[in-house]
């Protein structure tokens, strides 16, 4: 219900003056919004969250307890055609900023989620000192109250209308142009230099067109003003040619082929400038005075070759060092595991170490009198293998360090029971000759070293190679000249071979 006494669009004068506002019916469907949330400022958006929330309100208001509005903020930003529902915050804020919402948070999905109770208010709250009512509005803002009066007709309009001998009509007067299009009427009208226009006739006719299509002139202001700086170290003549040749060694003419050249009057200006090498004699890498090559472009050549050398092999070394990283230490295959070990290469190492104590089993099963710290052969070898892991790991050693350390310690284990008992045979005078006559040899792995590796030497680059036959880089203190991942790829280099045998 409008509170306005006076009726704010009839000035007096009937249904010609101002807009008409006429009810043809009355919604089914509405949304109750206070006058004072209309007139206060509200961003647009922001005042139809109000009214969506007031909707929500409004379709439940029979059930007291339900006067609570609980949209979610995916809908709520479906209303405010909104990208982004997190964007909803901004307006949430603006009106609980206002007073017109109060909002409270909760917990739902077991605590996991979050959401917000919207406590609707229609009344302003206390302290409010913005437009309550239409009449407010009218108040503040005078001009709309009644527009004849306003716009001073109003005592032309009471006057009866006497029969008068017109004034001689004054000619109206001309509307004066915008400020932009006057600067640049007045600027097409201060002629230019035969020497400016001879430059710029000089560009391209595609060049000139594309100009005139964006900057609605071939001859803009900054072009004018580039073209007068360059005539101060160059002739005409001069410039008449570097842009001739520029359009087409510095790649202009392409990318107007192509259709990248999106800033026409830019390009035309870069062709116009000095390029960047210091002496003012050259003229894209060559003197004016006699035509020789310019020395300082050719030394800025082959810095800029250089630095670009540099640039790209260190943005190799950087790609090859990511894509390393990415390698298994053990097999050096992306494996996927993110430089980690692998599970192939894990399990491998640790198949080994338990076929190496059931070898030293199968020999301590065949010796008549076994030593007594041999009782448990498989114990035992297991054991030296845990406790090399340990040791190493304890120096630092990371995973491929630690299962290298209990390999070798496995084998060593069981090739030292084999050998006892070869020796014990022989002591005998029981030990079985092969067809060949040759006796039976200790199961080494070739080039496997039968002495645990000694370090203490003094730290040097690694003798081995990658899998690319690139040097290993790695240092090792090792006296093989090893590391351990060298160490370990070549040991089991040899196991395939040893298998494929």
């Amino acid at each position: 219900m409008n509170d306005f006494d006076d009726e704010p669009y009839d000035d007096g004068y009937g249904e010609e003056e101002g807009d008409q506002l006429v009810a043809e019916d009355w919604p089914t469907v509405h949304t109750p919004v206070p006058v004072w949330v209309m007139l206060a400022g509200l961003s647009a958006k922001a005042f139809l969250m109000y009214a969506f929330l007031a909707e929500h309100i409004n379709a439940r208001i029979q059930n007291p307890n339900r006067r609570i509005a609980c949209p979610k903020q995916k809908a709520i930003a479906v209303v405010l055609e909104l990208a982004d529902d997190r964007q909803v915050a901004t307006y949430r804020k603006e009106l609980e900023a206002l007073g017109a919402i109060r909002t409270e948070k909760y917990r739902y999905a077991g605590g996991m989620r979050q959401g917000y109770k919207y406590f609707v208010r229609y009344n302003p709250p206390a302290g409010y000192q913005g437009q309550m009512r239409l009449r407010d509005f009218y108040n503040a803002h005078p001009e709309f109250k009644a527009a004849a009066k306003w716009e001073g007709r109003t005592e032309a309009a009471k006057k009866t209308a006497a029969p008068t001998v017109p004034a001689q009509a004054k000619p109206a007067p001309k509307p004066k142009p915008a400020p932009a299009r006057e600067a640049r009427r007045k600027a097409a009208e201060v002629p230019l230099a035969p020497e400016v226009l001879k430059v710029l006739e000089a560009f391209r006719p595609e060049l000139r067109e594309a100009m005139r299509e964006t900057a609605h002139t071939d001859a803009p202001k900054t072009l004018v003003t580039a073209v007068t700086k360059a005539l101060k170290e160059r002739t005409a003549e001069q410039l008449v040619s570097r842009v001739l040749r520029r359009w087409t060694t510095h790649g202009y003419a392409e990318k107007f082929e192509t259709g990248r050249l999106e800033r026409p009057v830019g390009a035309a200006v870069a062709m116009l400038r000095h390029g960047e090498c210091p002496d003012a004699g050259c003229e894209d890498g060559e003197l004016l005075a006699d035509g020789e090559p310019c020395v300082l472009c050719i030394e800025r050549g082959k810095n800029y070759k250089a630095d670009h050398k540099a640039a790209r092999d260190a943005k190799k070394e950087a790609a090859a060092a990511a894509a390393t990283r990415l390698l298994c230490p053990g097999c050096e295959q992306d494996r996927g595991t993110e430089g980690a070990l692998c599970p192939l290469c894990v399990s491998g190492f640790e198949n080994d170490i338990v076929g190496a104590a059931e070898r030293a089993a199968e020999d301590a099963a065949k010796m008549g009198n076994v030593p007594a710290e041999w009782s448990d052969a498989k114990a035992r070898v297991l054991a030296e293998a845990e406790q090399a892991r340990e040791r190493v790991r304890r120096e630092g050693a990371d995973m491929l360090g630690q299962l290298l350390a209990a390999q070798f310690a496995a084998r060593s284990a069981a090739t030292d029971l084999h050998r006892l008992r070869l020796a014990t045979l022989d002591a005998d005078g029981d030990r079985p000759q092969e067809s060949g006559g040759e006796p039976e040899a200790a199961p080494e792995v070739p080039s496997m070293p039968s002495m645990p590796v000694m370090y203490g030497a003094d730290p040097a680059p690694c003798s081995g190679a990658r899998w690319d036959g690139s040097p290993c880089g790695r240092t090792t203190e090792a006296e093989d000249g090893l590391c351990g991942v060298c160490r370990g790829a070549q040991m089991a280099q040899h196991e395939d071979l040893a298998a494929a045998r």
